[in-house]
């Protein structure tokens, strides 16, 4: 039984192979079957060079949009004025250019000069830079002589400071110099904090002082400009000013001004007049009716600019003497003048007036001279008083 099938499966095994080489040999001799496609293969293209895009000329710029107008070109402008703040070499107190440049580099001295008939005249005044004049009580006035460019040996008398001398140290970044203050004014002066560096009271610091034998007291108090500004090296306080500015210098005066051949400025006590003197090119100072001279030079006071400063004036409880107040309108109140926010300014310089307004929107900021549009109102390099009055005070002035 097993015999039989062994020899099928070898009989259909041959069968099989018998089938398929005849189909081998038949399909090699006779039609051939369509053989499968070859997937078409993308051709290649052939080389290529891109057209370049047209370029403009180099000659031919691109055109504006046509309403745009080709800005016109413009000159670099020729400065009408010196900022002594853009300019280290120039003094910011007078625009000009002092033979030593170290002198630049000291701080400026707020000395407060007495002004009453005693004192008069002073000594000194004439080597300030500049010099400021303002109402005390008793419808006195006072000065705030400021030094930096020029020395003076002996300059005085000097008195004590008021309230104004909060305002004055911080716009020229000076020290204050002075004899001593009421005690309220001491207080409020020592405990403003940016003038810590700047006060130098004769009470607390007698060395930096002398008094003149030959002379009553209070009125001998002098001091040399030289000792002072060793005595504050000595202290660390005789540092590069920085200021803040706020105004400018110019050679030549603005046109189209009205004319002044003098100013009249009715402080009550000691009036004051300045006439112009065009050979010399400067103002003259008269006071009382009187030529104001510098008693250590003998010679009539005179200034490059007269700057009338119109400012609010408020008498304060404070009591510059005695201990009660005198009369209906107080005269012994301390005088707040409130330099600060802004008021009406006169310039006067070359035998013309300028009027425009005086701005410092607070401490530390510039005490700026402007135009009623905000430019500049250039002064002459020289020195200068600063007259400090009333706001509603009437100053006349001669064409």
């Amino acid at each position: 039984m097993t015999s039989n099938r062994s020899e099928q499966r070898t009989a259909w095994f041959f069968s099989i192979l018998l089938i398929l080489l005849m189909t081998v040999f038949l399909g090699g001799c006779g039609s051939k079957s369509t053989p499968e496609p070859t997937p078409t293969k993308t051709p290649m293209p052939p080389t290529w060079t891109p057209t370049p895009t047209q370029l403009p000329p180099t000659n031919t710029p691109t055109p504006l949009p046509t309403n745009t107008p080709t800005p016109e070109p413009t000159a670099t402008p020729t400065p009408a004025y010196i900022n002594p703040v853009e300019n280290s070499d120039v003094s910011f107190l007078t625009g000009l250019k002092p033979a030593d440049p170290g002198l630049l580099q000291r701080r400026p001295l707020d000395i407060k000069v007495a002004n009453q008939k005693s004192v008069i005249p002073q000594t000194g005044l004439s080597k300030a830079d500049i010099v400021v004049e303002s109402l005390v009580e008793f419808n006195q006035t006072r000065y705030d002589a400021i030094f930096q460019s020029q020395s003076a040996p002996r300059v005085g008398s000097i008195r004590s400071a008021r309230l104004i001398d909060l305002e004055l140290p911080d716009i020229f970044d000076a020290i204050l110099c002075f004899s001593g203050a009421v005690e309220p004014v001491r207080q409020k002066l020592y405990h403003t904090p940016d003038l810590q560096d700047q006060i130098l009271e004769q009470n607390l610091n007698p060395d930096a002082f002398y008094r003149d034998p030959n002379i009553p007291v209070p009125d001998n108090l002098f001091a040399n400009t030289d000792i002072l500004w060793s005595y504050i090296t000595q202290k660390g306080w005789n540092k590069p000013p920085h200021p803040p500015g706020g105004w400018v210098f110019g050679e030549n005066a603005p046109a189209d001004a009205p004319t002044a051949s003098a100013i009249d400025i009715p402080y009550p006590t000691f009036p004051v007049r300045w006439a112009y003197d065009a050979a010399g090119g400067k103002w003259l100072r008269w006071l009382n009716g009187q030529p104001h001279i510098d008693k250590g030079t003998g010679a009539q006071l005179t200034a490059d600019n007269i700057v009338v400063i119109f400012a609010k004036h408020v008498k304060t409880p404070i009591l510059e003497y005695g201990t009660e107040r005198m009369g209906d309108d107080c005269a012994n109140c301390s005088v707040e003048v409130q330099l600060w926010n802004e008021g009406p300014v006169q310039v006067f310089r070359d035998g013309k007036v300028y009027n425009g307004k005086w701005v410092r929107t607070g401490r530390e900021q510039p005490f700026q001279i402007i135009f009623s549009d905000g430019s500049p109102i250039p002064l002459k390099p020289g020195n200068s008083w600063w007259q400090v009055v009333p706001i509603e005070m009437t100053v006349t002035i001669t064409p």
